[in-house]
């Protein structure tokens, strides 16, 4: 019988000595996911690409939704061969109808010659729209590894004018793409 107990407590001890080894293993693993960037977009919105590692992938995604139109864009940055990548992809409802038939149109991946950061610098100058005074749906969300910025509009009128501002953007990275001509309005008045 001592034989016995004795067999079982060095099966449960040999048992909880392994379990320790696999904690510390997970552990260890989770600790580099976490801790594996040093990229932080609130403290460096206006350079974020220039601190962007090969492991960094940054995703904004653009709701360009207004009534009976949705529209949403997501742009991929990643970086490889100290290059940064920009993969921008259109989903949009072609029915006009909210019955969410999309269309997806993923653009060609493009090289980012981010002279002057200009890609940053339009963020850098909505940075305002960060803020909770801006109460309406949100317009961008930026997403990196250690945290998100999310930027606000206020009513159709400036989610219009943001939208605008947003072709003018993407239009110097995909100069041929129609998606991203503004569709031109004719008044009344001006029909003759």
């Amino acid at each position: 019988m001592k034989i016995l107990k004795l067999n079982i407590l060095l099966i449960i001890f040999s048992f909880l000595i392994i379990s320790c080894k696999q904690d510390k293993t997970i552990d260890q693993k989770s600790s580099d996911i976490k801790n594996y960037s040093d990229l932080n977009l609130k403290n460096s919105l206006s350079n974020f690409t220039g601190y962007m590692t090969d492991k960094d992938t940054i995703i904004i995604y653009v709701d360009l939704s207004m009534e009976w139109w949705i529209r949403r864009d997501e742009i991929i940055l990643t970086k490889t061969n100290n290059k940064i990548q920009l993969q921008a992809t259109i989903k949009e409802d072609t029915t006009f109808e909210m019955k969410y038939q999309m269309r997806t149109n993923k653009l060609p991946v493009k090289v980012l010659k981010n002279e002057n950061n200009s890609f940053e610098q339009y963020f850098v100058d909505k940075f305002e729209r960060t803020q909770n005074e801006y109460s309406g749906r949100y317009i961008y969300k930026i997403t990196a590894p250690n945290d998100t910025l999310i930027f606000y509009t206020n009513g159709l009128g400036d989610k219009g004018a943001e939208i605008k501002d947003y072709y003018k953007h993407m239009i110097q990275y995909y100069p041929n793409e129609e998606d991203f001509i503004p569709i031109e309005i004719i008044h009344e008045n001006e029909i003759e």
